[in-house]
């Protein structure tokens, strides 16, 4: 029996999905062929000549092969197919998987860099909030997004450079994903659309208001934090942002299998020189996220000026 085939839109790209995702179908434009086409099939149970291998994944240049136990197997080729062999017969936690770990795959086939951050739309450009899981990028986000700033990406954000070498933040998905007290927090348990995956406290949360065009890079946030009661915010050297914008690129140990470590570094290096990475440091505990919004909203005032 064969299944329906849903159009989305994700990263500038338009995808045709024979499993479902876990955000809005939006219409392929008639005059448009689908850039991705995401299939269901049988796949190898190996890559012939990888280039990389660790633990689950094994890539090479042009492919990239995943088995995900109890989930799923997937094979993402060439920056524009991704056949799924599911385990099981739920879809909701294939379509988690393969809006994470397989779509960046695919994204860095393509030569795009995918970072370990979330992204807003402010008056002077993008904003990206890169850190570690846990380090408040997406309670970030969605308090900014409370304030009335468009959202970009959550937890992924891809970035490209333009004609003239700055770097621009593509539009990812307008869904976020955010632990059960982050929502309490911010009072929406109301707008959750279910769990992740059934054995964690994160919660699938639609976000209306979303840029669905790209836009240039206006400053990286990375977030730290420390066991003081201030907040501390300062702008760091080329080095040091060079360090870690590497530090925090997604899933950045695949790129030598994929052969695309030139391409990742010519995207660090822009930034690096094109846009300024600030560290924020805020009090390890407890987690105010309403005090870490206000002064990072101080910030970006005050770099409008």
């Amino acid at each position: 029996m064969s299944r329906p085939l849903r159009d989305y839109r994700a990263y500038g790209l338009w995808v045709r999905s024979a499993i479902a995702l876990p955000f809005v179908p939006v219409p392929v434009p008639p005059a448009r062929e689908p850039e991705v086409t995401v299939r269901i099939g049988a796949t190898a149970e190996a890559l012939p000549a990888p280039a990389d291998k660790r633990g689950l994944w094994e890539a090479a240049p042009g492919a990239f092969l995943m088995n995900v136990p109890g989930i799923a197997r997937y094979l993402v080729t060439d920056g524009r197919d991704i056949l799924v062999e599911p385990h099981g017969d739920s879809d909701h936690d294939v379509g988690v998987f393969l809006t994470g770990s397989m779509f960046s795959a695919l994204l860095q086939q393509r030569g795009v860099t995918t970072f370990h951050a979330s992204a807003i739309e402010t008056d002077s450009g993008a904003v990206l909030f890169a850190g570690h899981s846990g380090s408040g990028k997406s309670s970030l986000l969605a308090a900014l997004v409370e304030r009335g700033y468009p959202m970009l990406a959550d937890d992924v954000a891809g970035v490209v450079l333009d004609a003239g070498g700055h770097p621009v933040v593509l539009s990812a998905f307008p869904n976020m994903r955010l632990w059960a007290n982050a929502l309490d927090e911010l009072g929406w348990r109301k707008r959750a659309r279910g769990k992740v995956r059934e054995a964690l406290e994160k919660y699938l949360v639609p976000v209306e208001r979303f840029r669905a065009e790209p836009l240039a890079v206006h400053a990286v946030c990375v977030l730290t934090s420390h066991h003081r009661e201030d907040f501390e915010v300062e702008t760091v050297s080329r080095a040091v942002a060079f360090q870690w914008l590497y530090k925090h690129t997604y899933r950045k140990r695949r790129l030598r299998g994929l052969g695309q470590q030139p391409a990742h570094f010519r995207t660090v290096t822009a930034m690096v020189r094109r846009v300024p990475v600030v560290r924020v440091a805020r009090p390890a505990y407890p987690f105010r996220l309403d005090a870490l919004a206000d002064r990072v909203e101080q910030h970006l005032r005050e770099m409008h000026r």
